[in-house]
C-alpha cells in the first residue's frame, strides 16, 4: 500500500509570502488541521493547528501580528514523503518523529498531497481486520513495529528507513547529516562473567543514558547487538563528536562495575561520520571503520571516520 492511495490530493495550501490573517481563515474555511506553505510549488513549511493555538494565545496577550507573512512563524523545511513511499515508511516516519501531518511529494520535489497520521493509522486497522484473509500479514505488521522491545529505542527497521528520509532531507536542503555508532566495550567479557541477564540490563541503562543525553532532535536506534546507532540530523563532524563525547563520559560517569575489564567498569567506543549528499550505508560504514580504530587504539574513546 502506498502514500499515493491514501493522500489529500487537494491540501491547503499558500505562498510563503501570504499574511497570518489570509492564511489562517482558509483553515477553518475547509476544516483542515493544517496549512502547506510552498515556494515555486515546492513545500517550504507547514503551520497546523496547534501552532494557530499558540498564535491564539499570544493574539489574546496582545503579542501577536496577524498582518506578518506566515513565513515567520511556520515550521521550516517540514519532514516530506514521496507519492511512492510505503505507508507502513510513512507511518513509522510519522510516529518516531511525532508528526501528524506528512506533506507528499513527486519527483521534482513539487507538493502533491498530504497524509495525516490518522489515515494512515486507519489503513493499519485496516490491514489487522483482514489478518486472517492475507497471506502472511502477521509478518507484514511485525514489520510496523517501531522499537525495540528490550533497550525501548528505535529497532533497524526503523533506523534504515529514518536514515533513507533523513538522507532525502538533507540532499533537498544541502545539509549535512551525522551518526555515531556506539558499542560497549569487552561486552562478550562481562556476559560470560555476570550472565545474559545481568548484560541487558547494562544495556537498558546505557540505552536509556544515550536517551537523556542527546538532543531532542536526535534519535537512537539498535544496530545490532550492543551497538547502539545514533542519527543527527543538521549535524556536522565537530557536533557530531561532542556529541559522540557527552554519550561516552555520561556513561562512563554510570560507574557501573566490569571486573573483566581492563578499566574495570563498563565504558564505550564510538565511531562518528557526517554527509551531506552520500549514500546513508556508505556513512554508517564510515562510522563503524571509525569504531573499529577506537577499539583499536585502547577502547572507551571516539574517532572519526
Amino acid at each position: 500500500m502506498k502514500v499515493l492511495g491514501l493522500m489529500n490530493r487537494n491540501p491547503v495550501k499558500v505562498d510563503q509570502s501570504t499574511s497570518l490573517k489570509d492564511a489562517i481563515p482558509l483553515m477553518s474555511e475547509v476544516k483542515s488541521a493544517c496549512i502547506n506553505v510552498v515556494s515555486k510549488k515546492q513545500p517550504v513549511g507547514i503551520l497546523t493547528d496547534r501552532d494557530v493555538a499558540c498564535l491564539f494565545a499570544d493574539f489574546l496577550n496582545g503579542s501577536c501580528d496577524i498582518d506578518r507573512p506566515i513565513s515567520e512563524v511556520m515550521t521550516h523545511d517540514p519532514v516530506c514523503v514521496t507519492q511512492e513511499s510505503s505507508f507502513k515508511d510513512a507511518l513509522m516516519l510519522s510516529k518516531s518523529r511525532k508528526i501528524r501531518n506528512l506533506p507528499v511529494i513527486n519527483d521534482e520535489g513539487e507538493l502533491v498531497g498530504l497524509v495525516t497520521q490518522s489515515s494512515l493509522i486507519e489503513a493499519y486497522a485496516t490491514l489487522v481486520e483482514r489478518q486472517d484473509e492475507l497471506e502472511g500479514v502477521v509478518e507484514e505488521l511485525q514489520m510496523l513495529s517501531l522499537e525495540d522491545p528490550l533497550l525501548r529505542i528505535g529497532n533497524r527497521r526503523a533506523m534504515e528507513v529514518d536514515l533513507t528520509h533523513t538522507q532525502a532531507d538533507a540532499i533537498r536542503h544541502d545539509r549535512t547529516y551525522a551518526v555515531a555508532l556506539i558499542d560497549v566495550d569487552f561486552f562478550k567479557n562481562y556476559n560470560d562473567f555476570y550472565g545474559h541477564q545481568k548484560g541487558d540490563e547494562v544495556l537498558i541503562q546505557i540505552a536509556k543514558m544515550i536517551k537523556k543525553t542527546v538532543r531532542t532532535s536526535d534519535r537512537v536506534f539498535r544496530y545490532g547487538g550492543e551497538e547502539i546507532l545514533i542519527l543527527m540530523p543538521e549535524s556536522d563532524q565537530d557536533k557530531a563528536y561532542r556529541c559522540a563525547e557527552r554519550v561516552r563520559v555520561a556513561i562512563e560517569k554510570l560507574s557501573l562495575v566490569h571486573e573483566k575489564s581492563p578499566l574495570k567498569q563498563v565504558t564505550v567506543s564510538a565511531g562518528i561520520a557526517s554527509e551531506a549528499k552520500g549514500e546513508w550505508d556508505t556513512l554508517v560504514g564510515r562510522a563503524d571503520k571509525a569504531l573499529y580504530m577506537s577499539k583499536h587504539e585502547g577502547r572507551n574513546r571516539t574517532s572519526e571516520g
